[in-house]
């Protein structure tokens, strides 16, 4: 985020946080700390977040009308900012523009208003490249607005040889002041920068970017092509007005998706490491298994030298013998150890063969831990990743061949935007299709009648979803309720966290706290074969 769009964010956002009540601090993904606050004066959308992603590349702070989930248990930071700020309310910011900070002073009572050091104020500092802290300060250290000096025509030259004194010129800016040839483009955009009141610019690709290119662009003014990389005409340029809501479409993309999918893998890591450890274990396992199939070789020639030991005296030795053919195989040549006699080195093969034997059966049974227990592992794998699955799909705008890694009464379907979709078969299922979704995902049922559960599994609570995958979604619910023999049928859509389970009740049976939306869709019954993932589509088909 330049200084630019984040002073246009706070010129947009410090109007509505002035006077808000700071209620919760979580951390719903490393790096990233949300600060849910109730606006005052307002009788609908009082509760935003405000997120801040501190890091040296791309950082981000923005406000979310959509509730992120609480994550993993917060560190020690974040439990310090909740003793001092929990239950404060915000009644000053201060922007400060070349740094990049975002000041709030919190006022009012909390419970650890007293272990504050004497005569200071307890401000809440937001740092764009070092994170969320504290600062107590006494009434002469208060942070002031910083005044910005914009340069004269005259001056611009001689300003950007010497950007070190000018903070206005910040390193994006320079760029682009670089790739204009007429001085009047260049004075005309540092005029509508100071003013600051003109439209931001998005910009995005829909096919898939390289890995590591960002998944869009947002910038205060507009970019020259020569700024969006080699092939500039693949970039659609967006103009928006409202500040705030371009901010959180580009963070979305920036920063809630690549953290979702971190938050992801790193889940799965663990998992994945044991999977290899387990993998390798076979292979030894297959090893191990070949050579005891030699030993059990053996058998045969031992048999065979039983057969045939009155041809020779007791104490013959020799380095081979020839066997006739017979009831234990066809003629053939026995490799003997000339240390033994013939009837020792025929036990010897007999004891070899039994070891043989009792080998393979321990290795079974060994064999068959390993595999159940890299089953159960490659489940719990899948599971994990699915976090991060649908952010994948969309991002990458295909289809992914997925795994069939749920529970057997829990079926699974890939939206034609590449949502992962689940849905019970039965009511038991349905329990299961719950226990494996997020807070934030989105939960379905057919309206005024029983039938079975779908789950929209989402990166996070942010993530828009296609109008084509609520309409899949809603058939698939349609299609194993009361309303299949239907042509259309009402859904209900709800988050996760606003579905309660009866105490009591048969499994599956659910209470509705909040519905998210509620619409008509169409029953269409080859729903069921085309939403499959790609690898069940042929067992499906010979069922």
């Amino acid at each position: 985020m330049d200084a630019h769009l984040f002073l246009r964010f706070c010129r947009a956002a410090l109007p509505r946080l002035e006077g808000a009540w700071l209620e919760k601090i979580q951390e719903p993904l490393p790096g990233l700390v949300c600060f849910s606050l109730t606006l005052p004066n307002r009788k609908t959308d009082r509760k935003v977040q405000l997120c801040l992603c501190a890091r040296r590349k791309e950082p981000f702070l923005f406000l979310s009308s959509q509730r992120l989930t609480a994550g993993k248990a917060p560190g020690a930071p974040v439990m310090r900012l909740r003793k001092y700020t929990l239950g404060r309310r915000v009644t000053a910011c201060v922007p400060r523009f070349a740094e990049r900070r975002l000041w709030l002073l919190m006022g009012g009572q909390s419970q650890a208003a007293a272990d504050a050091p004497e005569g200071t104020t307890i401000w809440l500092l937001l740092d764009l490249r070092d994170g969320p802290a504290l600062r107590f300060l006494t009434p002469e250290e208060q942070p002031q607005e910083d005044v910005l000096r914009w340069p004269e025509p005259h001056e611009l030259a001689e300003a950007c040889a010497r950007w070190q004194e000018w903070p206005v010129l910040t390193p994006a800016l320079r760029r682009t002041l670089q790739l204009y040839d007429d001085p009047l483009d260049r004075q005309a955009l540092l005029e509508d920068l100071r003013l600051g009141d003109g439209d931001l610019f998005l910009y995005r690709r829909s096919e898939t970017l390289p890995a590591g290119e960002p998944a869009c662009r947002l910038s205060a003014w507009p970019l020259p092509a020569a700024l969006l990389g080699a092939q500039p005409e693949r970039w659609r340029e967006e103009c928006r007005e409202d500040v705030l809501e371009a901010v959180e479409e580009a963070d979305k993309l920036l920063v809630l998706d690549p953290l979702s999918r971190q938050a992801a893998q790193a889940a799965a890591l663990p998992l994945t490491r044991r999977e290899r450890k387990l993998e390798r274990l076979l292979d030894k396992l297959r090893e191990e298994e070949t050579r005891l199939a030699r030993m059990c070789a053996a058998q045969p020639d031992a048999l065979a030298l039983q057969e045939n030991c009155w041809r020779w005296p007791a104490d013959f030795r020799a380095e081979r013998v020839e066997v006739p053919a017979g009831a234990h195989g066809p003629a053939r040549s026995v490799e003997l150890d000339v240390r033994y006699s013939l009837r020792e080195n025929m036990a010897r093969l007999f004891h070899t063969a039994r070891r043989g034997r009792r080998g393979e059966e321990h290795l079974v049974a060994r064999r068959r831990q390993l595999e159940q227990e890299l089953a159960a592992l490659r489940t719990a794998r899948d599971a994990a990743r699915l976090g991060g699955i649908a952010a994948d799909a969309v991002a990458e705008n295909t289809r992914l061949p997925l795994p069939p890694s749920v529970p057997r009464n829990v079926q699974l379907f890939v939206s034609e935007d590449g949502f992962v979709l689940l849905r019970g078969r039965d009511a038991k299922g349905n329990l299961a299709a719950r226990k494996l979704a997020a807070p934030h995902d989105i939960w379905l049922h057919a309206d005024g009648g029983p039938g079975s559960h779908v789950i929209i599994r989402r990166a996070h609570a942010g993530q828009p979803i296609p109008d084509r995958t609520l309409e899949q979604a809603g058939g698939l619910a349609a299609n194993k309720s009361w309303l299949r023999d239907a042509a259309r049928a009402r859904i209900l859509y709800a988050e996760v966290r606003h579905i309660r389970a009866l105490r009591g009740a048969a499994p599956g049976t659910v209470r509705m706290d909040k519905i998210w939306l509620s619409r008509e869709v169409t029953v269409d019954p080859s729903l069921e074969l085309r939403l499959l993932p790609e690898e069940s589509v042929p067992a499906a088909r010979d069922a």
